[in-house]
């Protein structure tokens, strides 16, 4: 296959970064060079990538002004074990389940040869070879058979900018649930983004039995670019509750691979964005039912306001024999402004017969009747409006069953809902 031309100074500077490639460890050169292939068969994906159709990101890493005096948002969860990533530079102190990817790279476990880039591997996806090529640092956590974590893991991402390198930082995170083992993670994305192109890749192995309550929120600059890719495979009996809560930036998207490989295996992931200005996001997941007796669930509330671009494409594939499988997907939007966009895209594939499946989309306004009830009794109409967004969202926020998460993901909304005030509150009618 002829290798496609680079489009742009950034694609051109990811080129030259994985020509000097070298492997990172004996036994990592093969999988690091079948990244590197993938990714150099594709090129940055464009809109005439099927999956990638609504989120042009060769042509959002063009060269933009990085808007200033933005609001920012800083991350604490009280109590919780930290790993602090700054701008891809892992500090914390190790412990008995984590150490940084660089380390684990160096003097790899068993574990670590066993899983990293073989966690429902997708051979042809150019992000996913990109991370694997060019990863620099992360963390490894492991979680041991029967242990249940009652402290929580704090991933946080702090960008500062500062680093002006334009193929940007490229991390790696191996999340490992034994047999009967139970945790909390927290991952986190705040300040104003990478210079260049951040990717991330979160691959997450739950074994027989094995719980892991994951919630991840973004509070990136509005001139970030990041895809950040989760691919996950769910044992038997095991479970993965996950949300995603973001408010975009020039361009963001998050995928969520994830395969149900065991009897009764089972997946709930829902989330909530909140989109304004000219900002992007894209939410894609593809939700796989490998095995017969597996449940999914999937729940997406999207805000957007002023220019903003919104994107849900949901997938759900039951294979063959993989009968009593149970999947449900829903995406709502409410759009506060006229020149705001969300493209939606659900999609199943079924090749069962004895399957329960359903999906569904909805997008529009604030409900009038709701808001002309709210005036009639005395509330000014900016709190009005404010009120039913934030009541919206907070529906879809009953997944996080955790209240300090909760709490954590409430005061996002306000704080987004304060600095967006204007768009939220004065609906654009062109």
């Amino acid at each position: 296959m002829k290798t496609p031309e680079a489009r742009n100074a950034a694609e051109q500077d990811l080129r030259a970064a994985l020509s000097q490639v070298r492997p990172r460890a004996p036994w990592l050169g093969d999988l690091q060079a079948a990244g590197r292939d993938a990714f150099e068969a594709r090129g940055l994906p464009t809109r005439r990538n099927e999956a990638w159709k609504y989120s042009d990101l060769s042509r959002a890493l063009e060269p933009v002004p990085a808007p200033g005096g933005e609001r920012g948002f800083a991350f604490s969860l009280p109590g919780a074990e930290v790993i602090t990533v700054t701008d891809g530079i892992v500090s914390g102190q190790k412990s008995g389940i984590w150490q940084a990817l660089s380390s684990a790279l160096a003097e790899p476990s068993d574990i670590v040869k066993e899983k990293l880039g073989r966690i429902n591997p997708q051979a042809d996806h150019p992000m996913l070879g990109l991370n694997t090529a060019l990863m620099e640092d992360g963390a490894v956590i492991r979680i041991p058979a029967g242990t249940t974590r009652e402290r929580a893991i704090h991933l946080r991402f702090v960008w500062t900018g500062a680093d002006a390198a334009l193929h940007g930082h490229h991390l790696r995170v191996l999340v490992v649930l034994e047999e009967g083992a139970q945790a909390r993670i927290l991952e986190t994305h705040e300040g104003p983004g990478a210079s260049g192109l951040a990717t991330i890749v979160t691959e997450i192995d739950l074994a027989p039995r094995a719980e892991l309550h994951l919630t991840r929120m973004e509070a990136l600059g509005a001139g970030a670019r990041q895809s950040a890719v989760l691919t996950a495979r769910i044992g038997r009996e095991a479970r993965l509750d996950g949300f995603h809560l973001s408010r975009g930036a020039a361009f963001s998207r998050f995928e969520v691979l994830a395969s149900l490989a065991g009897a009764g295996a089972g997946l709930a992931f829902d989330g909530a964005y909140l989109v304004g200005e000219a900002r992007h996001n894209d939410t894609t997941t593809v939700i796989e039912h490998a095995v017969p007796h597996t449940t999914s669930r999937q729940m997406f509330r999207g805000v957007l306001a002023g220019t903003a671009r919104g994107v849900f494409q949901g997938r759900v594939v039951v294979k063959p024999g993989a009968q009593q499988t149970d999947a449900q997907q829903q995406s709502r939007a409410v759009l506060l402004s006229r020149r705001a966009e969300i493209d939606v895209k659900p999609e199943l594939e079924i090749f069962a017969d004895d399957v329960k499946c359903s999906h569904g989309a909805t997008a529009g306004e604030l409900d009038p009747a709701a808001l002309f009830f709210m005036r009639a009794r005395g509330i000014p109409e900016k709190e009005a409006r404010a009120l039913l967004v934030e009541g919206f969202l907070e529906q879809g926020m009953e997944a996080l069953s955790d209240p300090e998460l909760r709490a954590i993901a409430q005061a996002f909304v306000r704080d987004w809902l304060d600095a967006h005030a204007v768009e939220v509150t004065h609906a654009d009618q062109r």
